[in-house]
């Protein structure tokens, strides 16, 4: 009876040291409150999570794609270039309010652009073909900056690296700006010395026909 009792002691104490010695092993420390679990990788190139999107490559049907820009160059604004005709202007992108025969220059077609072209005028000549642009836009300003209000002080500035003329015709004053194609862009200017409109047409035209004063026909 002795040997048996010794025996199972022997075992009991055995059991209790291996299952101590197990715990420090087998034991995790304990988490931070509200510490968050690490999210599940994705491998390089593998398919994204379930339930998780990526921006298209292509913008939505019907999202534009580029924006046109709206400036006034010497050779027109927009699709409204100089040397166009008539026709072709009236179908795309269209013209509002045309004329011709008016009491200024009766030989002659006037019409207005449309859209964010309203407030720019056309003159086409006998045949058809633009000649003139005149715009009194204040939304849309020159490549180089200038706008409807930008004063004449400006205008030097701006314009201080390209032929300019300053032109009077009784009290009127104008800044004539000529490029290398020989078309220019005439500022009609204010009595505070102020652009109140822009014009784009064959640079000499614009001089002779400001200081004869005929009305750009």
């Amino acid at each position: 009876m002795r040997c048996t009792h010794r025996v199972k002691r022997l075992v009991l104490t055995s059991s209790v040291i291996a299952v101590l010695a197990l715990l420090p092993a087998c034991g995790h420390p304990k988490a931070k409150e509200g510490a968050p679990t690490p999210a599940a990788s994705t491998p390089s190139g593998g398919p994204a999570p379930s339930g998780v999107t990526t921006p298209p490559s292509t913008p939505p049907s019907g999202s534009p794609t580029s924006a046109q820009v709206v400036e006034f160059t010497v050779d027109g604004t927009g699709p409204y270039q100089l040397g166009a005709t008539l026709a072709d202007l009236q179908t795309t992108p269209g013209l509002a309010n045309v004329a011709t025969g008016g009491e200024t220059c009766p030989s002659n077609t006037t019409a207005q652009g449309t859209g964010v072209w309203k407030d720019v005028r056309f003159s086409f000549r006998k045949d058809g073909a633009l000649y003139l642009a005149v715009n009194r836009s204040p939304s849309i300003p020159t490549p180089s900056g200038a706008w409807l209000g930008t004063t004449l002080a400006q205008l030097r500035t701006i314009y201080a690296h390209v032929q300019t003329d300053e032109l009077t015709s009784g009290t009127a004053k104008a800044f004539l700006v000529t490029t290398t194609s020989g078309r220019g862009i005439l500022f009609d200017l204010n009595t505070q010395g102020a652009v109140i409109s822009m014009a784009a047409a064959d640079a000499d035209y614009l001089r002779s026909s400001y200081q004869n004063g005929t009305d750009f026909c």
